[in-house]
């Protein structure tokens, strides 16, 4: 006992770490826990006497041996020994791989791309390729699409923009709301239109619409203070006068612009109108398409029919055309399907001839009687020239940018080859507001039998033997339809003509006439523009005159207002000073205004092509990462191959941007098929055929 007391205490020795028996295990205990200088060993967690005897016999000790076994340093050690730097070259791989598959391709097809790359490119940056669905989603997610996104902030720049807002419902039920933004580009100079974002939305109240999209804009760093049009399809909850998006969204802005789609507007005057032609002529456009989409044996059928009837010595076969279906909300459906079975009436006839000998079906049947009723033909003839017109007129404004120098003469068009059809000529001689202010009037429209319905019309009429009295009803009903066009037109268009009929004052033509209109019977002078700037901006105005343009524009410039105008904004004089800048930039301005929806609907075409039936539980970050990327490449006309990742994308190529959960996730309702666990391994019964795109596969 006394030799224990007496004992010398001895010092902790660094040296002691670096012997074999203490590897791993040996080190000095903590100061603050033991104030002796004692030994501690970290794995069995014990404090030891400083004495070399005592630590070697501790390491021998059969608990300490035991837990030593259980410690497993291999993978420590290697994954230190075995860091990789990943260069910028190798960055640009993955990105371009990533941006291929997310333009092209299912995210799934990564496993397998991956390995088919390593194999050819040995002895190449190919054969350092290191990526699978997860690395491929999350640079999809995290990486490229906030970067695109990022970049149509930056370009935008404070500067004004419009939204072209709509809503729809994709195959999963959800309902989603889209923005797509039209602004000036310094950068690029030119007007683009991009696509901005999509909001899941639950209810599509104004008040939420509104409520979502203050967040988002804030969210993303623009300012809606700068907003300055909203296009929409022309729905209440989006544009209603007492309640709507627009409203609230004009308590901010006082002079924000809203504007109506006209493709929307045509296609529902049209489907309103039809109403007044016999219920059975959209009979025959829908269930011509019904009879033979799901058959292919009726289809053959038919199709044996045609080539029979239409077997020409010459070599000049008539083509044979599939049916198109009937549809309320595409915009040119009915133009297609009325064509159609026009061009193919004398088969259809004689096929259903033969059908109804051989089935006993009610549809058959009725279509044949149809089918062989004239007056059912002489309908369609009718209707085709009219369709034809209004999609011509649908398709010039589906495009993003309208020319606003003849947009307004394509309107008024319209309107007086609808109106010299039933009105008299002292009104349809005069201009389209005559037309207008007549339109009630029924002392303004022409005799029933007076009437122009078409050179082909009257042609069928001498030849097909009709009776007077059903002629008549022809008549009357044809008369009807083309007014019920008129009103329709008159009651939804009214909005877009007043718009483009000033827009058309800045149109190169136009502004560059020696006869252009005064600065002050300029369009949304008061609006757009403070009242001291109208001086300086009139100067501008009228300076427009003083200069060759053809010397320092091209041709397509003098024709094009956007790039007229983009142009100006840029011009120098001879010392150097932008001589033009404010008026151009007040004019890029109203171009920025947007004139269809087109855009948007394009948008959920796309997103119709992603998610499908087979990709159904496709997680909202990644949709909206693989729309803004597709629609990115769209926009521009370019492709995948053209792609050079920027420097933001080379910043945000790191594990803590790219595995990271986005904080705005969205979180689904229960009854959606959201997948959110990257490493689950579910997978579809298809999966061998159809390789479903849930985020659990990336």
């Amino acid at each position: 006992m006394g030799k224990a007391k007496n004992a010398k205490l001895r010092h902790y020795r660094k040296e002691w770490e670096k012997c074999s028996w203490a590897q791993g295990w040996l080190c000095e205990a903590d100061k603050n826990d033991n104030n002796v200088n004692e030994a501690f060993c970290k794995i069995c967690k014990s404090f030891l006497r400083a004495h070399q005897t005592d630590l070697k016999k501790h390491s021998n000790g059969k608990t300490h041996i035991a837990k030593m076994k259980m410690i497993v340093s291999e993978p420590s050690q290697s994954k230190i020994s075995n860091i990789i730097i990943i260069t910028n070259e190798q960055k640009e791989i993955d990105l371009k791989l990533a941006l291929y598959v997310a333009t092209h391709s299912s995210i799934r097809n990564m496993d397998h791309l991956t390995d088919i790359l390593k194999s050819i490119g040995k002895g190449s940056p190919l054969s350092n390729l290191k990526m699978h669905r997860t690395k491929c989603s999350s640079l999809i997610k995290n990486v490229i699409g906030p970067s695109l996104l990022e970049n149509v902030v930056n370009d935008c720049n404070g500067n004004p923009f419009s939204l072209i807002v709509d809503e729809s419902t994709d195959v999963s039920v959800v309902k989603y709301l889209c923005l797509c933004i039209k602004y000036f580009s310094i950068q690029d100079q030119k007007i683009k239109i991009q696509f901005l974002g999509l909001i899941e939305v639950e209810k599509c109240t104004a008040d939420l619409l509104y409520e979502h999209i203050c967040k988002y804009i804030d969210r993303i760093g623009l300012n809606l203070k700068n907003l300055i049009g909203i296009g929409t399809d022309g729905a209440s909850n989006l544009c209603g006068r007492n309640h709507s998006l627009f409203t609230l969204l004009r308590q901010q802005n006082p002079n924000l612009q809203i504007v109506r789609c006209i493709c929307h507007s045509l296609n529902n005057a049209i489907s309103k109108a039809a109403d007044v032609f016999p219920s059975h002529i959209d009979f025959i456009c829908r269930e011509v398409f019904n009879w033979f989409h799901i058959s292919p044996l009726r289809r053959a059928e038919y199709k044996n029919t045609f080539d029979l009837l239409n077997t020409n010595t010459n070599g000049k076969n008539k083509k044979f055309h599939q049916f198109h279906q009937l549809s309320g909300t595409r915009w040119l459906a009915r133009s297609y399907v009325v064509s159609t079975i026009l061009e193919h009436w004398f088969e259809l006839k004689t096929h259903f001839k033969y059908v109804v000998k051989k089935e006993k079906c009610y549809i058959a049947r009725t279509l044949n009687e149809m089918f062989h009723d004239d007056i059912n033909y002489l309908y369609l003839i009718i209707i085709k020239p009219i369709l034809e017109e209004f999609n011509r007129l649908n398709l010039t404004f589906q495009k993003n940018f309208v020319d606003i120098g003849k947009s307004y003469d394509d309107i008024c068009g319209l309107y007086m080859f609808l109106a010299k059809k039933i009105m008299k000529t002292t009104l349809t001689s005069s201009d389209i507001n005559n037309i207008r202010q007549n339109i009630s009037n029924e002392s303004a429209y022409l005799p029933v039998d007076k009437c122009n319905f078409g050179i082909q019309y009257y042609q069928l009429i001498n030849t097909l033997k009709i009776a007077s009295d059903t002629k008549h009803v022809v008549d009357v009903k044809a008369l009807a339809f083309i007014k019920a066009l008129l009103f329709e037109l008159d009651k939804r268009l009214p909005d877009n003509l007043k718009l483009f009929q000033e827009l058309q004052y800045f149109s190169p033509k136009q502004c560059l006439n020696q006869l252009h209109p005064k600065f002050s019977n300029l369009p949304f002078i008061h609006k757009f523009l403070e009242q001291s700037m109208f001086s300086s901006l009139e100067v501008q105005w009228e300076n427009i005159l003083n200069i060759t343009w053809s010397i320092h524009l091209s041709e397509e410039e003098l024709n094009d207002s956007h790039a007229f105008w983009a142009k100006l904004y840029f011009f120098k004089d001879a010392g150097g000073s932008f001589i033009f800048r404010d008026l151009s930039e007040f004019v890029l301005k109203v171009l920025c205004l947007p004139s269809s929806n087109a855009v948007v609907e394009r948008i959920f075409s796309i997103m119709n092509a992603i998610k499908t039936r087979s990709r159904n539980r496709m997680n909202f970050s990644m949709l909206d990462s693989l729309l803004r990327i597709r629609s990115s490449f769209t926009s521009k006309t370019k492709c995948c191959t053209e792609f050079s990742p920027s420097k933001a994308m080379y910043d945000k190529f790191n594990s803590n941007i790219m595995y990271s959960k986005p904080e705005n996730e969205s979180i689904p309702s229960s009854g959606n098929n959201y997948i959110y666990d990257d490493e689950d391994n579910t997978i579809d019964i298809f999966n061998e055929i159809t390789l479903s795109e849930s985020e659990n596969f990336y």
